[in-house]
């Protein structure tokens, strides 16, 4: 069995589990029963239906279409890694893919985006102001529920390491809306790692240390956060190569998007500064056309292959993830939960889909 197969054999062995407690936190139709048991006695009158209709059905449009779910996977199996068992946490490994789910609505409405994982995105269906209030309304629900059911010294490191997630990722956001739009145009490699680091490698950092935190292994969470940070960056990389060079039967997005949205990743900042100069201004002028035009499109695609940046790209995601798990190798006692961790950490810089 390759091991892509093999993994995605292992991310539908706990898909079903997370989802299950996706819809504990976020139930498809939002009832009274549900308001009063974890909000209280309302002052006045509650409105499920209200409820259901701003915000169940539009996060449940988006999560019932699929994902790799890696994120929860990762929490779980880093826990199970620390002598866990999956099934105590099932809730607290739902946090991060809510709050994923979430984080695509409000950026399809920043990146005005048309579609998401096969069909129209959030906003085109529900609108603009039902699709910022559930994308926000999910950074917040889950944290809050999933807290009031854990042990006070543990929930304050989980609001805590929370805080801290959702800051960086709104400082990684802010980068990339920023350099997509052309107000600051000269971004480095360096540049471009901190901010998948903000934008995606919080996020799975925070799904790792949540593993961390559950096991009550606080003094492994520096050094774990920094493997979750690292796969999330490698992650990011990957993609970013697969929407310029994937197979768009395989992948599940349009290639190249990335041209169409003037994005700048590691192989666009590659090949500005490694093209001979007159290819490297053509490729700029393109990404600030934020063109649809598929001659345009295939015209960046090739001079960013011609540049080398998508080899140089996966030979960097790949270092990344090499160095990470060297760090926490010896952290780790020997363990078949090891050895998946390892495997998905491999599976993600290697994917084709």
């Amino acid at each position: 069995m390759s091991l892509e197969a093999e993994v995605s054999a292992m991310l539908s062995d706990y898909a079903a589990a997370v989802e299950k407690a996706v819809e504990e936190i976020v139930p498809k139709t939002t009832d009274t029963a549900y308001l009063l048991r974890w909000f209280g006695q309302p002052v006045f009158r509650y409105s499920p239906e209200s409820l259901t209709e701003g915000l169940s059905k539009p996060f449940w449009e988006l999560f019932r279409r699929g994902g790799k779910r890696w994120r929860p996977a990762l929490t779980l199996i880093t826990y199970e890694a620390l002598g866990g068992k999956a099934s105590d946490i099932y809730q607290a490994a739902a946090i991060p893919e809510i709050i994923h789910n979430a984080t695509l609505i409000v950026d399809d409405v920043e990146d005005g985006s048309l579609y998401r994982r096969g069909g129209p995105c959030i906003h085109r269906i529900y609108g603009v102001d039902v699709a910022v209030n559930a994308g926000n309304a999910f950074y917040y629900i889950p944290v809050y529920l999933v807290a009031k059911q854990t042990d006070e010294t543990k929930a304050g490191k989980l609001l805590e390491k929370y805080v801290e997630m959702m800051v960086k990722l709104s400082l990684g956001q802010t980068m990339d809306i920023v350099w997509h739009r052309g107000l600051v145009t000269d971004v480095t490699e360096e540049h471009y790692l901190q901010m998948a680091c903000f934008k995606t490698g919080a996020l799975s950092r925070f799904a790792v240390e949540l593993a961390a935190i559950y096991a009550g292994r606080l003094e492994l969470l520096t050094d774990l956060g920094r493997f979750g940070e690292a796969v999330g960056v490698a992650f990011q990389i990957q993609d970013d190569y697969l929407n310029i060079f994937g197979d768009e039967a395989k992948y599940g997005k349009e290639i190249g998007g990335d041209i169409t949205e003037g994005k700048h990743t590691l192989m666009t900042v590659y090949a500005l500064r490694h093209l001979p100069p007159e290819k490297s201004k053509r490729l700029r002028e393109i990404l600030s056309m934020h063109t649809s035009e598929q001659n345009m499109i295939a015209e960046a695609i090739q001079l960013i292959k011609q540049s080398g940046a998508g080899e140089y790209a996966r030979n960097v995601s790949k270092k990344i993830i090499s160095e990470a798990w060297a760090q926490i190798d010896p952290l780790l006692p020997p363990s078949e939960a090891k050895e998946k961790l390892n495997k998905l950490a491999t599976f993600l810089v290697e994917r084709t889909l």
